[in-house]
């Protein structure tokens, strides 16, 4: 990942006699930005994060003073490229792809363009400059966006960029006020078009009679006032200081007992990682006092309450038996130990044995994720399974 990420700029890319840009956010975008997100805040907000605050309040100086924080901090990690959707000068929505995993080599990604641009082929533009960007800078195999059933113009938009849908995540995300499920798109590198995603969409473009938007006059320039910018930068940094002790912190050692296995169990090792650290929650698993495999809960997401769960065993050591238990305990410790929500897991197709240990602890199937890089670190289809609190383990 490139150091000058956060300072990073695609295009320019021409349409109808536009200029487009993706470029990083500003302070100074905040009165656009709070205008556009109030315009058309009943196509948005259905579909964003849900919270106690009322929209007015989630659009605040101070809001985007962090999101602004956040994009460079994150930027800077090289876990999410954060970009403002900027036509002729003007600001027009954002488009990113976060959640970036080098060794999963996958990002997810997320848009929203101006309501009264989205019909000129805008999004798809914006959508084609940084997807082009992911799968040739960043060296992504697979870029993914979960989208709301209910959000049918985002499917099509995904699905005509040439996403595909892969599975149905059951309660996937707390949005608009309620967990909801998720339907999963993605697109890989074995589907780049011959000239790259800004070109087909440009090509495709020519084909269509479009009227030119009228972009009406610029709306100048707004800066938050210096105490937002100060006030947040300071509880932000405090922020960032308190999180990188709690990465090099010890975790408390956790040992977890295997119902039916008295002398099995899974146990954290002696220096242990926490779940803010990139490497997940490490559980060894013992039998009779010797290490028999290990699980991980890897990239726990406290916000959105899920985890991604993997478990290796040595068959030697380890029947299905007491890997169905291990599922069990590390199951009950994300939902019961930490809080999460959901838990999945990935599982090679061919891999019948341990979709059989998934399915006996509870765990359903949702879909197949194509091009996806496994524990053994080889690509190929992986089946997606998950569990949500409250879902009953079978016996």
């Amino acid at each position: 990942m490139s150091p000058g990420l956060a300072r990073r700029q695609l295009g320019p890319a021409q349409l109808h006699g536009c200029t487009l840009v993706l470029r990083p956010p500003r302070f100074s975008d905040f009165a656009q930005w709070r205008r556009l997100r109030l315009h058309d805040r009943k196509l948005i907000e259905p579909f964003w994060h849900s919270s106690p605050l009322t929209w007015a309040e989630r659009h605040t100086e101070r809001h985007w003073v962090r999101e602004v924080l956040e994009t460079r901090a994150f930027a800077r990690e090289g876990k999410r490229l954060a970009t403002v959707i900027e036509i002729d000068g003007r600001f027009a929505g954002q488009v990113e792809i976060g959640s970036i995993d080098p060794q999963l080599r996958q990002g997810e990604m997320g848009i929203w363009i101006d309501a009264a641009l989205a019909r000129h082929g805008f999004g798809g533009l914006a959508a084609g400059l940084i997807l082009d960007f992911g799968f040739d800078t960043l060296g992504l195999e697979r870029i993914i966006a979960p989208i709301s059933p209910a959000n049918i113009a985002a499917a099509a938009g995904a699905m005509e960029m040439g996403f595909v849908p892969e599975a149905r995540m059951a309660q996937h995300f707390d949005v608009g006020g309620q967990r909801t499920d998720h339907l999963l798109y993605a697109v890989t590198r074995a589907e780049l078009p011959p000239k790259g995603f800004t070109d087909m969409w440009l090509e495709r473009m020519l084909d269509r009679d479009d009227e030119p938007p009228r972009l009406g006059i610029p709306i100048l320039y707004e800066t938050p006032g210096t105490a937002a910018v100060l006030g947040v930068s300071a509880r932000f940094r405090a922020g960032q200081l308190r999180r990188a002790v709690q990465r090099v912190l010890p975790a408390v050692p956790v040992s977890l007992p295997l119902p039916g296995y008295p002398r099995a169990r899974l146990r954290s090792p002696l220096v242990s990682t926490g779940p803010r650290s990139p490497e997940g929650l490490l559980f060894h698993l013992e039998v009779d006092g010797r290490k028999a495999g290990e699980a991980r809960l890897l990239d726990l997401d406290l916000f959105d309450r899920h985890a991604r769960m993997q478990i290796r065993a040595d068959p030697a050591r380890a029947d299905d038996g007491v890997r169905l238990a291990a599922t069990r305990a590390l199951l009950d410790h994300a939902v019961h130990g930490l809080g999460l929500f959901r838990v999945y897991s990935a599982i090679p197709a061919g891999d019948t044995e341990s979709a059989a240990v998934a399915a006996r602890a509870g765990l359903l199937e949702e879909g197949i994720m194509r091009s996806y890089i496994g524990l053994d670190g080889s690509r190929g289809d992986h089946a997606l399974w998950a569990v949500t609190a409250g879902g009953e383990h079978r016996a």
